[in-house]
């Protein structure tokens, strides 16, 4: 009976160790990190250059983006010639729209479409920080590199985009990958992708944006950010009625 027991334990050593299953990431803190990336933390200026492709045309459009902190964002538009002279501004969670045949400015909703596949707030700059929740989702691979997948839900109230944003997070470097846009349900409107990384402001920070519309796949609008700078921007520039 004792050697029955003595070979019972062997055997019972000699069985691997089940490791404890692995703790999910910190969803906030990979979308934190990630968002570090995309967005200087100062207040800047950049330009923006959209160019919409469909249908084998495309259309041109340049804006100039001026942030201030995490909550205000002014964006002239200067090309076309027709459009020279609106302005679009956000002051925390509302948005408006000034155009010079306009004697008062229109209040408008982040979700309103500008030109192609960007809407307003996609470049009057709207952070995922402080406007949605994050979840982890999975991990998952994205052009040979690992990736971790967040679901981004919108926290009532704020003034979002899109309801819902699955976000692709660099397993590595944290860097920003690509975000589908969806509908509350779920159903993937536009997808996006960070691309052309370069140094900005002292950080590898994406300086293309790539908009794919889900279901027409022939209709793309990349967004290009150049001559970012820092630049010291007073309040009375984000007044309303200036």
């Amino acid at each position: 009976m004792r050697s029955l027991f003595v070979f019972a334990l062997l055997v019972l050593l000699s069985l691997p160790t089940l490791a404890a299953p692995k703790a999910p990431p910190d969803a906030a803190k990979l979308l934190e990190q990630a968002e570090y990336i995309r967005n200087p933390q100062e207040d800047y200026q950049v330009k923006v250059n959209l160019e919409d492709y469909k249908n084998k045309k495309k259309e041109d459009h340049t804006y100039e983006t001026l942030v201030k902190g995490r909550h205000k964002s002014l964006v002239r538009f200067l090309t076309p010639i027709a459009d020279k002279g609106t302005k679009a501004l956000m002051i925390d969670e509302q948005m408006w729209i000034y155009v010079p045949s306009t004697s008062k400015p229109i209040r408008i909703a982040p979700r309103q479409k500008v030109m192609g596949n960007a809407a307003y707030g996609d470049i009057v700059r709207l952070s995922f920080e402080g406007n949605y929740t994050a979840k982890f989702l999975r991990e998952d691979n994205f052009k040979g590199k690992k990736a971790y997948v967040l679901d981004l839900n919108a926290i009532e109230g704020k003034p979002v985009t899109y309801d819902r944003v699955e976000y692709w997070i660099e397993m590595d470097s944290h860097r920003p990958m690509k975000a589908l846009y969806q509908t509350s349900s779920g159903k993937t409107l536009r997808e996006g992708y960070f691309e052309k990384f370069a140094n900005v402001l002292g950080v590898q920070r994406p300086t293309q944006f790539v908009l794919n519309d889900f279901l027409q796949k022939d209709h793309i609008t990349n967004l290009v950010f150049s001559e970012a700078k820092k630049t010291s921007l007073p309040d009375l520039l984000f007044d309303k009625q200036n």
